[in-house]
């Protein structure tokens, strides 16, 4: 059997910037918290943007927006209604009550370890992952994202080792994605109240 080339090199990891920290000399809250803002939809461009038409990505944006769990999506959305909220009140995000800053203070940290989490990943598993999520928001079966994925050579039919092409990785894949459709369901919709709910006004 040829020699295996050594994967998962530091230098292939993904790399993303710090979630950003509240500087209180220098920013008031409304000011960070559109940082924050700012920053998850970067994240969000960063892990899921990878080879989609602009329709494609415009309809997979919008669904995990309306239906993640994921740490950024939920936080976009809590920030973006507060800031609603206080609108109609004629205030603004500086005004936020205590329960409230604390609720944000919590989806931040929340963000920060999964951040954390994604530094483990190589580039080429956050493109197979974003692609093979896409495939899941649109009902398809593990079997049939993983044939796509391998057609599209997302993923690859065999090991860039393996010269004599002689160890498919279909078997191999399939776990794949078979462990990302299970990450992706614990990430589900958790359901917001609908009135609070910025897609659903």
């Amino acid at each position: 059997m040829p020699e295996r080339k050594k994967a998962n090199k530091k230098a292939d990891l993904l790399q993303i910037d710090k979630v950003p920290v509240l500087n209180a000399d220098k920013q008031t809250l409304e000011e960070y918290l559109m940082e924050i803002m700012g920053y998850c939809y970067t994240l969000h461009d960063q892990i899921k943007e990878h080879g989609f038409s602009k329709e494609n990505a415009q309809e997979f944006w919008y669904f995990m927006m309306k239906n993640s769990s994921e740490p950024q999506y939920l936080l976009m959305v809590y920030i973006f209604t507060e800031k609603k909220i206080q609108e109609q009140k004629g205030k603004t995000l500086n005004d936020i009550s205590g329960e409230e800053l604390a609720g944000l203070l919590t989806r931040i940290e929340d963000l920060r370890s999964y951040v954390n989490s994604l530094k483990q990943l190589t580039y080429r598993d956050v493109q197979v992952r974003a692609v093979a999520e896409y495939y899941y928001t649109k009902g398809l079966s593990v079997n049939e994202a993983v044939e796509k994925l391998m057609s599209a050579k997302t993923l690859l039919k065999y090991d860039e080792w393996d010269v004599d092409f002689e160890y498919e990785k279909t078997e191999a894949n399939t776990k794949k994605i078979q462990r990302y459709y299970k990450s992706f369901k614990n990430y589900d919709v958790q359901m917001i109240d609908s009135k609070r709910h910025p897609f659903d006004s």
